[in-house]
């Protein structure tokens, strides 16, 4: 079964098939066919932060919403070391996860490692990619267009001894590794997407309010 989560701000879409709503929750019902613009839906986000589109063709339908505007690709990683501490930043005022945008030629997988190597001064030989973890999506405007960023994550393992380092020019002030019981406290003020990131991958670790 194929659901979708698109983050609006401090919204959350989701896109799911007929039969799988929750009861009472804010929806909208879409015909094979219909499109789904991003007007319809911010009409929709006036009154709620949670809303789920229905559709029995949903693969479709999410597919005419994601060409509706410039689509904006990125990598990022959920790193750990032998002893098990994840790989945190703090950017902009916010715990993150290091991650970035996919450059001309790049695969997104080679994107990801790449951006956790820059953004934490890690040696990229050291770091191993893993499995993919999920996609992250979430829409935001660029002058006076929405455009939607998807992001792939993937889960990497770092084996060396130099220490993380922030890349500054980023914004980002602090990288570190954290254990486990630390993360779903720097988790909790961190952007919605981050939060779910961990949940599509073996570290269960906090549930989103969202």
């Amino acid at each position: 079964m194929s659901v979708y989560k698109v983050y609006v701000e401090n919204s959350c879409i989701r896109f799911v098939p007929e039969g799988h709503a929750g009861d009472g929750e804010p929806s909208l019902a879409v015909s094979p066919g219909e499109s789904v613009s991003m007007t319809k839906l911010l009409q929709k986000l006036q009154f709620t932060k949670k809303l789920t589109v229905i559709s029995e063709k949903i693969e479709s339908v999410f597919d005419g919403f994601r060409a509706s505007m410039p689509l904006i690709e990125a990598g990022g990683g959920l790193v750990s070391d032998a002893g098990g501490r994840v790989l945190m930043i703090f950017r902009n005022g916010r715990w993150d996860l290091p991650k970035g945008k996919l450059e001309p030629g790049e695969r997104i997988e080679e994107c990801a490692v790449r951006e956790v190597s820059e953004e934490c001064a890690l040696p990229l030989q050291e770091l191993r990619r893993d499995d993919k973890i999920a996609d992250t999506y979430h829409c935001y405007r660029i002058g006076d267009r929405w455009v939607l960023k998807r992001t792939s994550w993937y889960r990497m393992r770092y084996a060396g001894a130099v220490a993380p380092r922030p890349q500054t020019a980023e914004g980002i002030t602090r990288a570190e590794w954290v254990a486990r019981e630390q993360i779903p406290a720097r988790l909790s003020g961190a952007y919605y997407t981050i939060r779910d990131v961990p949940r599509g991958g073996t570290l269960r670790l906090i549930q989103p309010n969202i």
